[in-house]
């Protein structure tokens, strides 16, 4: 008992110094957000494009799509860095002279198109850099056939136009997520009733039962359980398709480690080579930190650090949250969610690295079962 109580007090204080040290960390990057605001003020070069939609029953308007913020062609990276890094964006559109959408310039393509390519954001503008003709959708698409090509070409981000390119705002997978967990939890929260009732059946049948109907009924039960996070660490679909995609090659084959003197030139030059917009840091063979594409643009480049002098120990969260194998995919967003971050170690029973799952392939995971219950309801799910 008294090891036990030993070890409770040590997760305890762990856990009490990793809150601290990410309270410590948030509190630098309000500074430099707020820093940069001040900055965006006296420039007013970048704006927010949002025509006014009517807001149909099923389709993509009543998505909620989110407000696009928009930069024109000649706009510096730099500049596109601090306007994400303000506005909390992984994103922006790009638009021409006639402010019609020409592309799309994200934090993965910051990390590798900018730093692992050795290009300067003080003289590279962002048309040189970003992703043309962007695949997009109108407000008038289904709901449905949306959600359903972002989770099919993993995008994480879809502008909203009209057949002229006007911007209507930009949808964001993990923002369309509330519906699909509201869904998600009433579909598991009855198959859990069922399932408490056929364990009892079960226990009774395991007595004197066939072997086939006792087979048959753990065959069900398992159907019953949402998935785990070990289902998900697999080796994911192969890249492919517009560069917005997020490349979830955050498995366990393929979880990138760095040491934490490592520099951020270089770690960029990892999460391009390994297809991935995460890493793990590492000190002493344990988990230090966590460090992401969204990292580099806020606290590197935004910041205005030299990615070849800075250590990623000065920019990486600390201490991150991490769930275990047999966390439930909708318990870790939920973990995600309330944790405002879009990464999460999975660890197995050891505490040792088994993977890193990111919150678009949780996002299709929970809509795929979304999906996958309503189709055996039979009956269509209606977004309002």
């Amino acid at each position: 008992m008294a090891s036990s109580l030993h070890e409770n007090s040590n997760n305890s204080n762990t856990d009490s110094l990793s809150t601290t040290s990410r309270q410590r960390q948030s509190k630098k990057d309000e500074a430099i957000r707020k820093k940069i605001e001040q900055e965006l003020s006296k420039k007013r070069n970048t704006g927010v494009r949002v025509r006014q939609t009517k807001k149909m029953t099923g389709t993509v308007s009543a998505l909620r799509p989110s407000q696009a913020f928009t930069m024109k062609e000649s706009i510096l990276v730099i500049e596109a860095a601090q306007l994400m890094a303000a506005k909390r964006s992984n994103c922006v559109l790009v638009v021409d002279e006639e402010d019609h959408l020409s592309g799309i310039f994200t934090a993965k393509d910051m990390a590798y198109r900018v730093v692992a390519n050795y290009m300067d954001p003080r003289s590279t503008t962002v048309s040189d850099i970003m992703t043309r003709r962007p695949m997009c959708v109108m407000a008038d698409t289904s709901a449905q056939d949306a959600l359903k090509l972002m989770v099919s070409r993993g995008f994480r981000h879809l502008p909203v136009c009209n057949e002229e390119g006007d911007i209507f705002g930009l949808l964001d997978i993990t923002k369309c997520l509330y519906e699909a967990l509201k869904k998600m939890e009433r579909a598991y929260e009855s198959s859990r009733k069922l399932y408490d009732a056929l364990e009892g059946v079960e226990r009774e049948w395991a007595k004197e039962g066939p072997d086939q109907l006792v087979q048959y009924m753990n065959t069900l039960k398992e159907k019953m359980v949402c998935p785990h996070l070990s289902t998900l660490l697999d080796p994911p679909p192969s890249y492919n398709g517009q560069d917005d995609e997020e490349p979830n090659n955050n498995n366990n084959h393929a979880v990138v480690q760095v040491s934490v003197k490592a520099h951020v030139r270089d770690v960029a030059k990892l999460m391009k080579e390994y297809r991935t917009t995460s890493v793990l840091v590492m000190d002493h063979g344990g988990l230090a930190g966590i460090f992401t594409t969204k990292d580099i643009v806020l606290r590197v480049i935004a910041a205005g650090l030299v990615p070849d002098n800075c250590s990623v120990i000065r920019v990486m969260t600390p201490h991150p949250d991490t769930a275990t194998t047999s966390t439930s995919i909708l318990e870790a967003l939920k973990k995600m969610h309330d944790g405002h971050y879009l990464n999460l170690p999975v660890l197995d029973e050891d505490r040792n690295i088994c993977g890193l799952v990111d919150v678009l392939r949780l996002t299709n995971a929970t809509l795929k079962q979304v999906w996958k219950s309503l189709k055996k309801k039979r009956f269509s799910y209606t977004f309002t």
